[in-house]
């Protein structure tokens, strides 16, 4: 498009630019200081306009995060409505894995409970808090047995205060499902969740 063009466009449209703000930002506003060098102006326009783009970039992150929690709590209340109805502890550990695999797209869980895995969940989770990472093989191993080789990153949640009731494992191919540097909020959840619900079906059956 010639010069002329865009000049008797904008003629036929005066509101153009008032209508499209953000077209501004594109523009090349130079302010003539006679001298060569650039007008304080022109450098509080470019300043601005460097400001606003961090702040898109933020917006557009922040919204990214929210669209991200909301699909993870919509998820969390699914697997709360699989987990309610359990009448016994081997249906609910049929139930989590149900739910994990349809859910959440886990393929890999283990529900380690009883007290015959108490010392290895003690040397798993020493802290008996959500754990997520890179886990070496022999604690991969642990867990998961032949199955560790594929597992590139796991995760580890207590289940009940201090893990008093087991814990739950998650693992993954994909070495970035599980980082150290993730929240764990919403698995922290779901272990207490899961304990209550453990803990109801084991009070029944006494």
């Amino acid at each position: 498009m010639r010069d002329e063009q865009v000049v008797e466009f904008l003629k036929q449209h005066p509101d153009f630019l008032q209508k499209h703000p953000e077209v501004l930002d594109q523009l090349a506003l130079h302010h003539d200081t006679g001298d060569g060098a650039v007008s304080l102006m022109e450098r509080q326009i470019k300043v601005l306009r460097e400001r606003q783009s961090a702040n898109r970039e933020k917006l557009a992150e922040w919204v990214r995060v929210g669209r991200d929690n909301d699909a993870i709590a919509e998820r969390m209340h699914r697997f709360t409505l699989a987990l309610i109805p359990a009448h016994n502890e081997a249906d609910l550990v049929t139930r989590v894995h149900a739910s994990l695999r349809t859910d959440f797209d886990i393929v890999s869980a283990r529900l380690l409970l009883g007290p015959t895995v108490r010392s290895d969940i003690e040397a798993l989770l020493p802290a008996a808090r959500t754990r997520c990472g890179h886990f070496a093989l022999e604690q991969r191993r642990v867990v998961f047995g032949d199955e560790a080789d594929s597992i590139a990153s796991m995760a580890l949640v207590p289940i009940g205060p201090e893990a008093s009731l087991g814990a739950m494992a998650l693992g993954s191919i994909d070495a970035e499902r599980f980082t150290p540097a993730m929240s764990t909020d919403f698995l922290a959840r779901m272990g207490e969740l899961l304990g209550a619900v453990l803990l109801r079906c084991r009070m029944q059956a006494a």
